[in-house]
């Protein structure tokens, strides 16, 4: 089902949002990669969980809806030392080609806080997120809300998730990050 896709793609934002408009300190991608370099996240296999919550979508079958709570999704990736050096601010994205733009994003004393407002890349409309979670050189876990609107045929889309990931070794020989 399109709008089940449409979501799982959504939450691999690994972010969360609210409703309405935010005030806030706006920051550029630069500014945000800066925040992310206190991350020191450790290279190698990362394994990453994503669950859906909660989720409400006005004009979508209610039985499409509760398919979607529950939902858990797990990929692992391989972060190489370059990467882990340096995380761009697209690592929160997920995304390739995505248009993001960023508000109050923290990172201090193993706590991230930050607001992402993205559009294009997987999903259509736009999403902004909130998040907020706790982070560590091997492991992080963020709970996270998430506003989509614009989605085809004039859908929004509300969730709530948590998204949690660790580090569970080395990389394979020869493999890259996707």
């Amino acid at each position: 089902m399109r709008p089940i896709a449409v979501a799982s793609a959504a939450l691999l934002a690994l972010a969360a949002c609210g409703q309405g408009e935010e005030k806030g300190r706006k920051q550029s991608a630069q500014e945000v990669a800066k925040e992310m370099a206190a991350l020191k996240m450790e290279p190698g296999q990362w394994q990453v969980t994503n669950e859906i919550l909660s989720a409400t979508a006005p004009g979508l079958p209610e039985a499409a809806v509760k398919q979607m709570v529950g939902q858990k999704t797990t990929v692992s990736n391989c972060v190489t030392p370059e990467q882990a050096a340096k995380p761009s601010a697209n690592f929160l994205a997920a995304q390739k080609n995505s248009n993001c733009s960023y508000r109050n994003f923290s990172m201090e004393d193993g706590r991230m806080t930050g607001t992402m407002t993205c559009s294009g890349g997987q999903v259509p409309g736009e999403m902004e997120m909130k998040m907020a979670g706790e982070y560590s050189a091997r492991s992080y876990d963020m709970n996270t809300d998430m506003d989509a609107k614009g989605m085809p045929g004039g859908m929004t889309m509300t969730i709530k998730a948590r998204t949690s990931g660790r580090k569970v070794g080395e990389c394979r020989p020869g493999e890259a990050a996707k």
